[in-house]
């Protein structure tokens, strides 16, 4: 990621503030906290522009941060923000009390599907998502650390990235259209004073409703079954379901789970 002087506009606006540097998550981005703002560094893309876009767009809606400046400078886009409070739904708060970790996620799936699909400027339906994966393994982008275990490899339901993005296109599913997040895992849902709010968009938009509830139901299993590194419980499938207050379709969940594989 590149280093050295902002652009004059934002350095302008934070003044030599000291920050820190957000290591949660794996957007791939440089993330400067500075107390009351966040700056998000990133090489200059479709997804960053759509973020903005999206971030827009969902103001009044959701909690979400307000843009204070955007610009691409020498091929990177500077997002300036501002920060959150309150604590992500992947602090220990939440992941020992399941119900409430479920009923804070079903709060934001909800916030989300009642806002009018038709008018968010962003398309993030399969045709584009499939298009962006055919990209990431065309350029040899997929984090091939970061993938499950069973996904690729001589135990694997796929022999590779190239296999399994076959098996997406020749097995996609109907689509639902709501507004989506587009990568609904814990450490984008924040609460505070009892609100939820919402960081991270490069995939928000229109999408299929279980784009948001497969990698929802993925983040809940791998943090609260120890996935990084402390077990609290098992994950309760029932209970999640029914706090979701949804009958799920577990063809549509596997699909969006192997999807997501390939960002």
């Amino acid at each position: 990621m590149k280093g050295g002087q902002l652009p004059d506009t934002t350095l302008n606006i934070l003044r030599n503030k000291p920050y820190t540097v957000i290591n949660v998550g794996l957007s791939g981005a440089e993330v400067r906290d500075y107390g009351d703002c966040v700056l998000k560094i990133q090489p200059h893309s479709e997804k960053s522009v759509n973020e903005v876009n999206f971030m827009r767009f969902l103001q009044g809606a959701i909690t979400v941060p307000e843009v204070i400046n955007y610009q691409t400078e020498e091929g990177f886009d500077y997002l300036l923000m501002t920060k959150l409070g309150g604590k992500m739904l992947c602090d220990g708060q939440y992941l020992t009390n399941p119900r409430t970790l479920f009923e804070k996620g079903a709060e934001v799936l909800y916030k989300l599907w009642h806002i009018p699909a038709d008018e968010c400027p962003s398309d993030m339906s399969l045709s584009t998502k499939l298009r962006f994966a055919e990209y990431n393994v065309v350029n040899n982008q997929v984090d091939m650390q970061n993938v499950n275990p069973s996904t690729f490899g001589a135990n694997g339901r796929f022999k590779n990235p190239e296999h399994l993005l076959q098996w997406l296109k020749d097995n996609k599913p109907a689509e639902d259209i709501v507004i989506s997040h587009g990568d609904l895992c814990l450490p984008n849902i924040f609460c505070c004073n009892g609100d939820t709010a919402l960081i991270d968009f490069p995939y928000g938009g229109r999408a299929d409703r279980y784009c948001d509830i497969a990698l929802f139901y993925r983040s809940c299993k791998d943090n609260l079954e120890g996935g990084y590194g402390r077990f609290y419980c098992k994950f309760d499938e029932e209970l999640f379901f029914n706090v979701l207050s949804i009958t799920p379709d577990r063809d549509k969940i596997d699909y969006y789970i192997l999807l997501d594989e390939l960002f």
